[in-house]
């Protein structure tokens, strides 16, 4: 017996698990901020009374929401694309090998942003930075981000291998 498919259907089974957590968190996060958004216009044009910090909070969830979707993105690789440079590449590589750096280069980007928030994160506790309005530390927000960025490289990995074990299966079975 055959360990590859084994461990890929773990691997499969893991991602999937993380994908569904990730969007019912990116859900529940969404829904809280349309909820907060709602209620604050309502509270200022009605009754002249704003939710207290609510701009920051939206935009503590905004940014939640983004990265913790992110994940979801990565690991099915439905990002919007440009592809300036693919007529120059594209010709000269086989699919699989463009393909490959594609997903290496886009792995190494989202790499480098998670390093960035993970620093901003650690300088934030370090350093005791709260915020404006409700002076909350800001590594609570700025750690939970860097975290779901980690998660969307691990996620944005298991897709590559995934899609790799995939093309060399087909590739196997179209040569039988």
């Amino acid at each position: 017996m055959n360990a590859a498919p084994v461990h890929q259907g773990a691997v499969r089974t893991i991602l999937k698990k993380a994908i569904t957590t990730l969007e019912n968190i990116s859900s529940v996060v969404i829904f809280i901020m349309m909820v907060l958004t709602f209620v604050d216009v309502i509270g200022r044009y009605a009754f002249h009374k704003p939710i207290f910090g609510g701009t920051e909070i939206i935009s503590a969830l905004l940014a939640l929401a983004i990265f913790s979707g992110l994940g979801v993105i990565n690991a099915r690789d439905d990002h919007i694309t440009v592809e300036l440079f693919e007529e120059a590449f594209r010709w000269r590589l086989t699919p699989v090998v463009y393909e490959v750096l594609v997903q290496v280069f886009s792995v190494a980007a989202m790499s480098l942003i998670a390093v960035v928030l993970f620093e901003h994160a650690w300088e934030s506790y370090e350093n005791a930075k709260l915020t404006v309005v409700l002076e909350m530390p800001v590594y609570y927000v700025s750690g939970t981000v860097a975290v779901f960025a980690g998660i969307s490289v691990l996620s944005q990995i298991a897709g590559v291998v995934l899609k790799v074990l995939d093309l060399s299966a087909k590739r196997k079975h179209e040569a039988q």
